[in-house]
């Protein structure tokens, strides 16, 4: 082990020894990252030790925790959004070329496109997954800002794709937070692939939210 990885573990361990009662107290996995972010050992190397220490210490299964709030949120914005107006939106991820696209069904003149932000969450170059999973989630916020401005408690949203390995799974934090009952579909006529490509960029800013909706819920 390397001084750098005894000083990460160190810090870790300390760290969740001082935020004792606070991480004890924490009601879900969100006020445990909120701390995380809080005291600095929320980054890349650190943030890993953190959540093994918080089991060895306070027999505290973070991912697990995470895990079954999501579910329990997802559960209850499927009920909630049975009768929900509907949204479908296509995505891609294109990692060759570093970008993304998300575009209506009925008219990919309603589009978000250019290249991944270099402090993307999600996407890590050279992970083709991750592009598809960061556009996806942009999807979903597209979607979520839609709901938004629609003032609806929750909304429904299909996403196309032609990844075979983006499950709903991978979209639920994101799914939570926005309210956003998701379900994806693999499809192999898929818009967004080519948007990819488009040169420029387009932000979310220029859609106009309530065409996203499809006409049977207008």
């Amino acid at each position: 082990m390397t001084m750098t990885q005894t000083q990460d573990w160190d810090t870790a361990e300390h760290a969740v020894t001082d935020g004792a009662e606070q991480l004890k107290a924490a009601a879900d996995h969100r006020q445990i990252r909120a701390w995380a972010m809080e005291v600095g050992v929320a980054t890349k190397n650190l943030w890993p030790k953190v959540k093994t220490e918080l089991r060895k210490q306070l027999d505290i299964d973070y991912d697990q925790l995470r895990a079954d709030t999501l579910a329990a949120e997802a559960a209850d914005i499927e009920a909630a959004s049975q009768d929900a107006p509907v949204i479908e939106l296509y995505c891609a991820g294109d990692d060759e070329v570093s970008s993304y696209a998300v575009c209506a069904v009925a008219d990919d003149h309603e589009s978000w496109y250019g290249e991944f932000h270099s402090k993307d969450v999600i996407y890590r170059a050279g992970d083709e997954l991750s592009a598809e999973r960061s556009a996806a989630d942009k999807a979903i916020y597209l979607a979520g800002k839609a709901r938004e401005k629609a003032g609806l408690d929750t909304v429904r949203l299909i996403v196309h794709t032609s990844h075979h390995d983006l499950t709903a799974e991978d979209l639920a934090g994101t799914a939570s937070r926005h309210r956003v009952a998701v379900s994806v579909e693999l499809s192999e006529q898929n818009p967004a692939i080519a948007l990819c490509r488009a040169p420029g960029y387009r932000t979310w800013r220029e859609i106009r939210l309530d065409a996203l909706f499809t006409p049977a819920a207008s």
